[in-house]
């Protein structure tokens, strides 16, 4: 799997985020550590809300635990983009943070936490990869 170094380094320290929880949508979030670490995926739905189906993204999840929602994927590594992001599991989309390292991430964390529910905070953007994933119709479940 090929994880960004500055991330690698991050979580080889057993470090977490420093961030004040009360001005975070999800509040407390606790990072994966480097072992629980793995390539999984992620649903994202077509721009035309009348097409029954699915594009499958490979995904990493980097948030083992929330206190306020599910933490899957709240904050994530795109290993075939090479970026980071967020997956809304409830809408299916995906906002992305360009030319964002994680060292970045760590200098200010609350924007990148809060970029799943306020997407025009200036960090992040729709990620639309509809012509480089094939269209799956139906549902993955």
């Amino acid at each position: 799997m090929d994880i960004p170094k500055d991330l690698v380094a991050f979580l080889a320290g057993n470090n977490q985020l420093n961030y004040d929880y009360s001005k975070a949508e999800p509040n407390k979030i606790m990072l994966c550590s480097l072992e629980e670490l793995k390539t999984g995926v992620i649903w994202l739905s077509p721009a035309d809300e009348n097409i029954e189906g699915f594009y499958e993204i490979p995904a990493v999840n980097l948030v083992s635990s929330c206190v306020a929602y599910d933490p899957d994927f709240i904050l994530l590594w795109l290993p075939n983009e090479k970026i980071y992001g967020t997956w809304d599991c409830d809408h299916w989309c995906i906002n992305i943070f360009p030319n964002t390292s994680w060292t970045d991430i760590v200098q200010n964390p609350l924007p990148y936490i809060n970029s799943q529910w306020y997407p025009d905070n200036g960090v992040s953007q729709p990620y639309e990869p509809y012509s480089k994933y094939i269209l799956k119709k139906g549902r993955p479940f």
